[in-house]
């Protein structure tokens, strides 16, 4: 058997780790044609429900919604949750469109532009990079993220914004320690404040940083990531079992949201990207 020479030997090597750069270079083309294919995919999903429009509608009527003059809560009427539940009208509305924002992807949106809105807004003041933070490693759309925190906080300023206190044996009002809850977890509407700062202390939330974090991954795990409910729209009304696992009793939560959000794309000079659709059974 012929001896192989150096020279042969290098040769050889160059050709194998040219195989290789090749195999490599085709990988990565391919996984990045099937990144564009799904972003493609997901800039106008449709899903169809397993039921009709009306039975949603009546299975809302008994999940206890809401509605506010502004002033007092009431049981929200037929009518009003007909308003707000019917989403065909909104797929296109230059606002109300972003119910329907798909909230699980994020947009890679800058520390410093989220500074921009978060600008004056209370405790929020400042916390860009941790936003960001949580959107890119919750994968969340980050503008969402933002408004809902601004929307449940009074704009950085209510007192669940501020903290809380809470001692170490949960007594809310009690010791020096404060605790935060930025996104309305837990505020059952018997006693809002008491019991979201209640939620925050048995989560740890004694930083906003924490509140932040903790809140993007509570929101993630419990809505975002089931199926069907990774939309404002879907988080309030649950199309696929309406009536159940819902955020919010507030009829007009997800309307609320979205006109915030619309503000903020505009405000920044950016457009949301991926958006799901849902279609009730006929």
């Amino acid at each position: 058997m012929a001896k192989i020479t150096k020279r042969q030997e290098k040769r050889n090597k160059m050709i194998l780790l040219l195989i290789l750069c090749g195999i490599a270079c085709i990988i990565y083309l391919m996984v990045g044609y099937s990144i564009k294919q799904y972003e493609k995919k997901m800039m106008n999903y449709k899903v169809e429900m397993p039921h009709s429009y009306q039975f949603a509608l009546n299975q809302q009527m008994k999940s206890a919604a809401q509605f506010s003059n502004g002033v007092v809560w009431k049981n929200a009427t037929k009518k009003q949750v007909d308003y707000y539940l019917n989403p065909k009208k909104y797929y296109h509305h230059p606002e109300q469109r972003y119910q329907f924002l798909n909230l699980g992807m994020s947009q890679k949106v800058s520390a410093t532009k989220l500074n921009t809105l978060l600008k004056g807004k209370g405790i929020l003041d400042g916390l860009g990079t941790t936003f960001a933070k949580a959107s890119r490693i919750e994968d969340i759309n980050e503008i969402y993220l933002v408004n809902h925190a601004l929307l449940e906080t009074g704009k950085g300023k209510s007192e669940l914004a501020r903290g809380v206190k809470v001692d170490d044996k949960g007594r809310v009002g009690k010791g020096d320690k404060k605790y935060y809850n930025f996104f309305g977890i837990g505020a059952y509407d018997h006693d809002p404040v008491n019991e979201a700062a209640k939620f925050a202390f048995k989560e740890g939330w004694d930083t906003p940083e924490k509140a932040v974090m903790g809140g993007a991954k509570f929101i993630k795990d419990e809505f975002i990531s089931k199926a069907h409910q990774n939309t404002l729209y879907g988080m309030r009304f649950n199309p696929n079992h309406p009536g159940k696992h819902q955020y919010a009793t507030d009829v007009r939560w997800a309307h609320h949201n979205a006109r915030g959000i619309a503000k903020d794309y505009q405000r920044l000079n950016l457009e949301g990207k991926y958006f799901t659709r849902y279609y009730y059974k006929q």
